[in-house]
């Protein structure tokens, strides 16, 4: 009984396998148009050359022979990754079959049936979308791949392709980089540690976790002697072995990110022209400068050991403010230009800006830091710390968070919304929320986002996309690509500079006053998201008037301890990498715009009433001068108010006393029915009066000139 139903379930199994490839084969047919790219597979002539912004190279693709990789490394890969790879045409339906069948019995879709000719498809052919109809695309293109070149020349370009994590492309690379040797010199194990790590770079990378990838490994050699590929004696040698890598060349190469990142912008640029194919020769010239990189390098070093491995993703990017170009870029994370993370408050000075821009603020707005309630939102400062009374540059200086909700109020979500993504930081539909002014976003920021958002503003106001590359040509010498980005102004120029002078105050005492100790112009603004335990990312954008750096650190996993802040780490690289980058040069301070002008407003209004008036219509108190904008609005005074703020008259056994709180700075004169008042502690004190209405007159004088005189008739009892 048992057996009968075991069969039927294995039929019944065989069957949906059967059904299930039908149907794929029918839909195989609806990808006719897939085709192979051979311009796309790398071979040894087709290598790029990356130039620095002088002209010199940085790097060749390092592409390498079949004859000159070792028997172990090819017979490693074949083992673990496609063992009838020889026998196949490029699909390998047992397996296919086999996997499936698992997939089935197991109730989940686990198991992998890709070939070498698949990976090689998958990494050079097509996008990384997750789709059945990608999967037929790369399906048909493999066996195309397999009826073109012969399988030796397959699995050349696919070891020479393979990416083994920590921005190391390529097995000579790789051979290089971790073993100090060539691709014809490693032994078994080490061969089948670069298998191991190819599965998931993540996960069994050798720098990432040595102890995941010797197992690994150890299970890769006993497939090698399984199948024939070594023998017991060679088998047990290397079993008992370890893997010792030559970490030193690597550790800290942070410039391959580098390398890296702007190989995959040509890759991009060149994948738009119909007429020309990223793997025939070209000649990349990026923005590189060696002394940037080396000073981000060296920043970013500072503070590798600070983290057990995987707990955290750093990057430091740095940008020419001129050209709006990438001139350095270090991470110790492969891949990282594209990884999103919640910016934290790295957005406020944009919904500040946008104030500026509207008319409704300036820096030395007084604003009300207090808890508030906004239809149910109920923003708290970090700490429950409230400031009261606080001008805006304070407020942005010290990240307070309930004036940044308030001003976004003010200002409309919408308008705030645009104002970020304008200047270069994407936003999704579901952020347009009051919670965005603390940079609550769907799905986060990536450094090279928020790179441009700051220079936009470091630019006087001016956007433009960052890049890499400035022209790349071909191997005759012909320019293929010029960089000519179009740039669309944001901001105005005086709009960015009043953003800039308050980002001044936050490097120079607020959260970024780790950069205080830097002897020139940096402004600054730092973010850090919180998490259950702790905090998630931490941030610090920052520029001089010559260049932007951004520096994040993120935890990929457990948050980090509540001391990893924005104004913290991330601060203290970015201090690091321009105390190197400006040894020998000083950047120029920043300067304010022709149209932007100084205004006097009255300084004891401003202290006394947080108002902002100009001091030639009410000029009462001490006088002040504030940059302004041509369209911001002023409060307005009622000098009655502010002169005579509280204005009452009482009569106690028939004498008045009139009382009222005195502007600091003013003389008073008050008379009753024409007869001058007593000044008392108080009040000013009549004679009695034997009338109930009288005739009150009082004269606030400065510097012995009456500025104000009311008059009225008052109840004296």
């Amino acid at each position: 009984m048992k057996k009968a139903r075991k069969i039927a379930v294995l039929t019944l199994l065989a069957l949906s396998v059967i059904f299930a490839l039908s149907g794929l084969f029918l839909l195989f047919y609806a990808v006719g148009d897939a085709k192979l790219n051979a311009n796309a597979l790398p071979n040894a002539k087709s290598a790029y050359v990356l130039y620095d912004k002088d002209g010199f190279v940085i790097e060749n693709e390092d592409f390498v022979r079949l004859e000159d990789i070792s028997e172990h490394i090819r017979h490693a890969f074949i083992a673990v990754e496609d063992k009838r790879f020889y026998d196949h045409n490029g699909i390998d339906l047992k397996r296919t079959v086999g996997a499936l069948l698992k997939d089935v019995k197991d109730g989940k879709f686990s198991q992998g049936g890709s070939t070498i000719s698949n990976q090689l498809v998958k990494n050079t052919q097509l996008t990384s979308e997750k789709t059945v109809k990608r999967k037929l695309k790369e399906a048909k293109i493999t066996l195309e791949l397999e009826k073109t070149y012969e399988k030796n020349e397959i699995l050349e370009m696919y070891l020479n392709v393979l990416y083994f994590g920590k921005g190391i492309y390529g097995v000579k690379n790789a051979c290089e980089t971790l073993f100090a040797k060539s691709p014809s010199e490693v032994s078994p194990l080490e061969a089948a540690s670069l298998a191991a790590t190819v599965a998931n770079p993540s996960k069994y990378s050798v720098l990432l976790d040595h102890d995941k990838n010797l197992d690994r490994s150890r299970m890769i050699l006993g497939l090698m002697k399984e199948q024939g590929y070594l023998s017991a004696s060679e088998y047990e040698s290397q079993i008992s072995g370890d893997i010792v890598i030559i970490y030193a060349k690597y550790h800290n190469n942070y410039s391959k990110i580098y390398a890296n990142s702007a190989y995959n912008e040509a890759f991009n640029i060149l994948s738009e022209k119909d007429t020309h194919s990223f793997r025939t020769p070209y000649r990349i010239y990026t923005y590189f400068d060696a002394m940037a990189q080396n000073s981000a390098n060296n920043a970013l070093s500072n503070f590798d050991g600070k983290f057990d491995k995987d707990a955290s993703n750093q990057e430091l990017l740095i940008a020419d403010n001129a050209s709006g170009a990438v001139v350095a870029y270090a991470s110790n994370t492969e891949r990282a230009f594209k990884l999103k993370r919640q910016p934290g408050s790295l957005l406020k000075p944009f919904i500040y800006a946008k104030a500026i821009e509207s008319g409704v603020l300036l820096p030395d707005s007084p604003l009300l830091d207090e808890q508030i309630d906004l239809d149910g939102y109920h923003p708290a400062n970090f700490g429950d710390t409230y400031y009261g009374w606080i001008s805006a540059r304070e407020a942005l200086s010290r990240s307070v968070n309930s004036t940044a909700v308030r001003i976004l109020s003010e200002i409309g979500l919408e308008n705030g919304a645009n104002a970020i993504k304008s200047a270069g930081i994407p936003l999704d539909k579901k952020d347009i929320t009051l919670s965005l002014a603390l940079g609550g976003t769907t799905y986060g920021s990536a450094v090279k986002e928020i790179t441009e958002g700051y220079l936009t503003l470091a630019n006087a106001g001016i956007h433009k996309n960052i890049t890499f590359i400035s022209k790349i040509t071909d191997a005759s010498g012909r320019t293929v690509y010029t960089d000519n980005r179009v740039e669309n102004r944001v901001f105005k120029p005086e709009t960015a500079y009043l953003t800039t002078d308050m980002l001044l105050s936050c490097a120079k005492g607020g959260t970024a006053k780790q950069l205080s100790y830097l002897n020139y112009d940096v402004a600054a603004k730092t973010g850090t998201v919180s998490a259950k335990s702790g905090n998630s990312d931490a941030w610090c954008a920052a520029y001089t008037k010559e260049h932007t750096f951004i520096c994040r650190f993120s935890a990929p996993k457990d948050p980090f301890g509540n001391d990893v802040t924005g104004g913290n780490l991330p601060a203290k690289v970015v201090r690091s990498a321009m105390r190197s980058l400006y040894a020998t040069v000083t950047p120029e301070p920043f300067s304010p715009p022709a149209a932007l002008r100084k205004t006097a407003v009255d300084k004891t209004i401003k202290d006394e009433f947080h108002k902002l008036v100009p001091y030639k219509n009410s000029g009462f108190g001490e006088k002040e001068y504030i940059y302004t904008t041509n369209n911001f609005r002023f409060d307005a005074a009622d000098p009655e108010l502010l002169l005579l703020k509280g204005l009452s008259v009482q009569t106690t056994d028939g004498v008045p006393k009139v009382s009222f709180n005195a502007f600091p700075g003013i003389e008073y004169e008050v008379l009753i029915n024409g007869t001058p008042c007593q000044k008392s502690n108080d009040g000013y004190f009549a004679q009695k009066q034997r009338f109930p209405i009288g005739k009150l007159d009082i004269y606030c004088k400065k510097d012995a000139r009456t500025i104000w005189k009311t008059t009225r008739l008052v109840r004296l009892y």
